[in-house]
């Protein structure tokens, strides 16, 4: 008896010790949480920067969390359960329209934890020129120029309150502002600084799609009005009657869309012409974005940013758009010589325009198509970008890759 009294004993101490064994093993095995402490580091370009719109995703194989960074200088913490993680940070720089701001980091966290997420500077496009046509379909006809914008980001971007100027170009030796040291700053030429109306997000531009803008939205091929005889000369004129957005120059002139697809004039320096960006013998064009807290109004009403021609005793302004502010720009020259009318980040190599008259375009080149969406090409070169001699049509998609 006393030896099976013993057996039986050591049978149930070993039932319930094994339960204790067992639950050990599974509190070892728990996932736990972590803090994740991320800071961040500027790289030397950035160190006086305003940072704005910064994201900061922190990644796993089963979801993404979006945290969104206000302040630099402060750590961001987050509890995560155990296991890899990569971190990147993406941001904008206000004031300078295609500064962009990256950062990249991996995190193993098996115990609290800080990684530290280098800053670096960076230039991307998200807004820009897909056409343009300045150079004329009959002689001595100015009015049946346009542009297009396109979206070429994956992002909605907005057309509110950005500007176009239209430096003087076509330039074959440094202009009077290269020539007294000033690079960075860009005249608008004689004519009219435009820009779009909207206080902010009032006219959103989906991925992939762009906007026609016109001096006048008309059929240009009907232009001829009586004179029969120059009907064959308009005809090489494109038919602007479903454009976009229309700008409107002088009093009296005709207005073809409603009020709000007006471009807005904010500033102007000859009452003579009568359209915007005419370039039958080569144009600069600029495309440029504000910063945060700056209305175009506002821009062309501050006599800082007023110039004289440097070096003359000419009296006629121009609103100076510095190469920070600039989303695109495209130098269209014509002949043999030229020189860049842009700094390299804007423009390294002009392309070179059409014979005036021909009624032809320059069309940014297609980088790539996926799932239907066009991508264009954007080196910061035109030469490379663009293609000239392209037809007039408004409003073509491409559907091949150049």
């Amino acid at each position: 008896m006393k030896k099976y009294f013993k057996y039986a004993v050591a049978v149930m101490a070993a039932a319930v010790v094994a339960p204790l064994f067992i639950a050990c093993s599974d509190d070892d095995d728990d996932v736990k949480n972590y803090d994740l402490t991320i800071t961040f580091q500027r790289s030397a370009e950035l160190a006086d920067a305003e940072i704005i719109d910064g994201k900061l995703f922190i990644s796993s194989t089963a979801a993404t969390d979006t945290v969104t960074v206000t302040d630099l200088s402060q750590p961001v913490k987050v509890n995560k359960v155990q296991g890899s993680y990569n971190i990147s940070f993406n941001a904008k720089v206000n004031g300078e329209a295609t500064a962009i701001v990256t950062g990249t980091g991996k995190a193993e966290l098996y115990d609290n934890l800080t990684v530290n997420v280098p800053l670096a500077k960076g230039h991307q496009s998200t807004l820009m020129f897909k056409t343009i046509y300045s150079s004329g379909g009959a002689q001595y006809y100015m009015l049946d120029g346009f542009v297009e914008i396109v979206n070429n980001s994956d992002e909605v971007q907005y057309l509110d309150q950005l500007i176009l100027s239209a430096p003087s170009g076509n330039q074959k030796q440094e202009n009077a502002w290269q020539a007294n040291g000033i690079t960075d700053l860009y005249e608008c030429g004689q004519g009219s600084v435009i820009a779009f109306p909207g206080t902010g997000k009032d006219y959103p531009l989906q991925p992939g799609e762009f906007v026609v803008i016109a001096n006048e939205a008309m059929n240009h091929k009907l232009a001829y009005g009586d004179d029969e005889e120059k009907k064959d000369e308009y005809a090489k004129s494109p038919d602007l009657s479903n454009a976009d957005w229309e700008i409107t120059l002088g009093t009296g002139d005709v207005q073809h869309l409603e009020d709000s697809k007006q471009m807005q004039i904010i500033f102007s320096n000859n009452k003579y012409m009568k359209a915007w960006g005419i370039g039958v013998m080569g144009r600069s064009y600029i495309l440029a974005k504000l910063p945060a807290g700056m209305t175009p109004e506002q821009f062309a009403a501050d006599e800082n940013n007023l110039q004289t021609t440097p070096g003359t005793t000419a009296t006629m302004q121009y609103l100076m758009t510095p190469s920070k502010y600039v989303l695109d720009a495209v130098d269209i020259y014509t002949g043999e010589e030229h020189y860049c009318t842009f700094l390299p980040v804007d423009d390294a190599t002009g392309i070179l325009g059409n014979a005036m008259y021909q009624g032809l375009s320059v069309r940014r080149k297609v980088a790539k198509i996926e799932n239907g969406r066009v991508y264009y090409k954007d080196t910061n070169s035109s030469a490379d970008d663009f293609k000239n001699n392209q037809d007039n049509t408004p409003g073509v998609t491409p559907t091949t890759v150049d």
